[in-house]
């Protein structure tokens, strides 16, 4: 099954979707994009999001830090960036502007079931959060770009498997934390208890009188650090929370109340604007 849109606005006329980018399915499971963007820090599409597969990038340039649940790391040349599926995360620019190079690699662990090297994709089962690394594939993601820009046959073929020695590396690294900074301690309270009660808590007035804080201070700390609003937030939870109880077989009204939507056309409405789809279209994808 193909992946669902990292950018559900690019289906929606996003004008930063798609933007300089080279974008290839290498397998129905594996697709890569290389991206070179150029942003400032008001046009950078920075928004708090998750994936139900993984993602790993291969940082080139770029004044950039990454923030996935309560930790932030400011990646150097040549770091490999592991997240996996379901792990809230953004990028956001250090600069007022930036020149952003990076190779995006997004999978599921099925990835290269197809040629029977499940092996291939073993490394990021091991992923708890953001996972960082080093591995040396600059020259097979040259070789693997001039495959893929050729666009013949023969020439996807050999980006096929040079795509299969660069996940051979990276399974060879060695992942880890890799001095992730945790967020300031107002935020990452407030973190968690949403992450423990986002079916029960509607929003910034009820998450703000929890911890004896203001409405506006509770939405300017989130906008300064997610770029979202708490409501939007929850919905992510829910909606990504959804999609793992569907995967696992649940039927969808159960999905639905479980994460704490009030109806059926709230649940669906909610799933769509954040998953690009409806549940049923969601799980008929992963059936």
């Amino acid at each position: 099954m193909k992946l669902i849109t990292h950018y559900p606005g690019a289906q929606q006329g996003d004008p930063h979707a798609g933007r300089n980018w080279r974008e290839n399915y290498l397998t129905d499971s594996l697709y890569y994009s290389c991206r070179e963007t150029s942003y400032t820090r008001q046009t950078y599409p920075s928004s708090l999001h998750y994936h139900d597969y993984y993602e790993l990038v291969v940082f080139l340039s770029g004044e950039i830090r990454y923030i996935c649940e309560g930790e932030a790391y400011s990646p150097r040349p040549g770091d490999v960036l592991l997240i996996p599926p379901g792990k809230l995360h953004m990028s956001a620019p250090e600069a007022d502007s930036v020149r952003y190079v990076r190779h995006v690699f997004y999978f599921y662990p099925d990835a290269f079931d197809a040629l029977g090297m499940r092996v291939l994709t073993d490394f990021a089962a091991q992923a708890q959060g953001l996972c960082v690394s080093h591995a040396d594939v600059t020259e097979l993601l040259s070789q693997m770009d001039a495959a893929l820009e050729a666009a013949d046959e023969a020439s996807r073929a050999l980006a096929l498997g040079l795509a299969i020695q660069i996940f051979h590396r990276f399974g060879r690294a060695a992942f880890g934390p890799g001095g992730a900074l945790p967020l300031p301690d107002n935020v990452l309270r407030i973190q968690r208890w949403l992450d423990e009660n986002f079916a029960m808590v509607t929003g910034v007035n009820e998450t703000a009188q929890h911890f004896y804080y203001s409405r506006e201070y509770v939405s300017r700390l989130w906008r300064k650090h997610f770029n979202t609003t708490v409501a939007d937030y929850i919905q992510k939870r829910r909606v990504a929370h959804a999609q793992g109880l569907i995967a696992q077989g649940a039927n969808l009204s159960d999905a639905c109340y479980q994460c704490g939507f009030g109806s059926m056309s709230t649940f669906i409405r909610a799933f769509r604007s954040v998953a690009g789809m409806t549940p049923s279209e969601y799980r008929r994808m992963r059936r």
